[in-house]
């Protein structure tokens, strides 16, 4: 049986471009996963990303991560995309 995928969506706010760019990098680095960024037109420091990792359960490390470097309130949801 194949390792359930699952894309983590990743809320948080920052009004700093740089520290967006580095919260980015440390997905990147830590889950070895793909992240796809997607900017608010509309409300510049809404930062929404997703993270495509073939592990589940990392919902509190991510949070921990991206709360740690973005010094904001962080949500994060995942869906199975397995099927």
């Amino acid at each position: 049986m194949a390792a359930a995928k699952r894309l983590y969506r990743i809320y948080y706010n920052t009004y700093d471009d740089s520290v967006h760019s580095r919260v980015i990098e440390a997905l990147e680095r830590e889950f070895d996963g793909r992240v796809v960024d997607h900017p608010s037109k509309v409300v510049p420091e809404f930062r929404f990303v997703e993270l495509l990792v073939d592990r589940p359960g990392l919902e509190e490390r991510i949070r921990e991560l991206v709360s740690s470097i973005a010094g904001s309130n962080v949500k994060v949801d995942w869906i199975d995309t397995s099927s």
